[in-house]
């Protein structure tokens, strides 16, 4: 794939999945993760190697082949297209939240990914389970039973969200779980 793309046409790097591949746009361009520059991969190499957890997580993946190992980094960590920069001007952002078909199922949830950083705030697994849940038209007894939760905890978690999130209505919430990628 070589066609021109609307933005991005710095030199930053985008990171993306496409039919379960990891896609790269870099210059308006859109590359194969292969096809990357060696400066790149190392950007992505220097930031595995700051923690320990995170380069025990990836071997669980990929055991055998370090290529695998910073190509399933780039995958977890910015696999959701957001024509943001993953990588801007040499320095690796801090990563984004995508719809990635292992949440809640994946061993190294939050290890290698990013929940949602928010107003400050980065969320928590409940925190998005309940903006995704808060975004549809299920009731608040419905969403409660969901997270297994208390209606009276629903409602003080719901509360605690909002403040976070500097929010007052559903409707602010589902504009930010659509700009954050939570749905």
């Amino acid at each position: 794939m070589s066609n021109l793309l609307p933005g991005l046409t710095d030199d930053s790097v985008e990171f993306f999945t496409h039919q379960n591949q990891l896609k790269v746009i870099k210059s308006g361009q859109v590359l194969s993760f292969t096809d990357l520059p060696f400066a790149t991969i190392q950007v992505l190499k220097e930031e595995i190697n700051k923690s320990i957890e995170t380069k025990v997580a990836l071997h669980d993946f990929h055991p055998t082949s370090e290529m695998k190992r910073i190509e399933q980094f780039a995958i977890c960590r910015f696999g959701g297209i957001d024509m943001k920069g993953d990588i801007v001007n040499g320095e690796l952002q801090d990563g984004e939240f995508w719809a990635c078909p292992n949440h809640g199922n994946c061993p190294h949830e939050g290890v290698l990914c990013k929940l949602p950083f928010i107003n400050g705030s980065r969320l928590n697994k409940q925190d998005v389970q309940l903006m995704k849940l808060s975004a549809t038209e299920k009731t608040n007894e419905v969403i409660a039973e969901e997270l297994s939760l208390p209606l009276g905890s629903f409602h003080l978690a719901k509360k605690f969200l909002y403040k976070k999130l500097g929010i007052q209505t559903k409707q602010e919430l589902a504009v930010l779980a659509m700009n954050h990628n939570i749905i």
